[in-house]
């Protein structure tokens, strides 16, 4: 199904019916990272995945656009009152904007191996993202994608080599070349001023996931939001890297669905 804004249009999927659940992918995937959470979640909740802009079956971005905005459509026109959202990487990053934007429309916060705006990234991880695009113009998508897959320095974001059926599904996802590199990351526009600086106005029960083995930056932005944000719990995924739910779909199914049932 689609939403059509004034300059675009977004997908997004509804199954199962009860309290609503956002699952909110990250960079270099799709609605589609979430399907073993949709298959357990729906039998008891209404579960809603969108394609963020620039992803998957969504538009494309050819001007300034917000993913904050883009929620919030999705949620008047889907006529939903409180929901939890479950967000990934940069997921969470658009969560917790979301979050501080609506408050009254979360009833609680997921956020897995998150992002969050106004907390600078390692100059070494902001130059590789660059590097991706650069090779998309300068090789194409399909070698751009491969030199992503091949890059050691991305080695957090893939699951190890003795996890065969999780990694073959993450390298299915990267494949995709509709979610990946397909607008300039300066389109998206961040919420002003920074969450970094507004944690402690976070309300919402909040579950904060961690890999053992993401990136040492991603493990400390998740510790510091662990810190600065009231009424939130942390769990630690071990053997794990930056996708745990893919990595370990029936650790994280239910931890995520013991954290929904308490958290009422």
């Amino acid at each position: 199904m689609y939403l059509d804004l004034s300059e675009g249009r977004i997908f997004y999927t509804v199954s199962g019916v009860g309290q609503p659940v956002i699952l909110l992918h990250g960079n270099f995937n799709n609605h589609s990272i979430w399907d073993e959470q949709v298959e357990a979640l729906s039998t008891a909740y209404q579960v809603i995945r969108l394609d963020w802009r620039g992803y998957g079956q969504s538009s494309t971005p050819t001007s300034p656009f917000s993913n904050v905005d883009d929620l919030k459509a999705l949620i008047d026109w889907l006529k939903l009152d409180k929901v939890t959202l479950v967000g990934s990487s940069s997921g969470g990053g658009a969560a917790i904007d979301f979050t501080l934007a609506y408050p009254h429309h979360v009833r609680r916060l997921v956020l897995v191996c998150p992002s969050v705006h106004g907390h600078s990234l390692p100059l070494r991880m902001t130059w590789h993202g660059i590097k991706n695009f650069y090779n998309v113009h300068r090789h194409g998508k399909e070698r751009a994608i491969e030199s992503f897959i091949s890059n050691p320095f991305w080695r957090y974001y893939f699951p190890s080599s003795d996890k065969q059926e999780a990694l073959a599904k993450v390298l299915h996802h990267i494949r995709n070349a509709d979610s990946f590199c397909r607008f300039s990351p300066q389109l998206l526009m961040a919420s002003k001023p920074s969450a970094i600086g507004r944690l402690d106005e976070l309300q919402a029960p909040t579950l904060i996931v961690i890999s053992d083995q993401d990136h040492p930056y991603n493990i400390k932005t998740a510790h510091l939001l662990h810190t600065k944000i009231k009424h939130s719990t942390k769990r630690i995924m071990e053997n794990c890297r930056h996708l745990p739910f893919i990595e370990n779909p029936i650790e994280f199914n239910k931890v995520l669905i013991d954290f929904l049932s308490k958290i009422m």
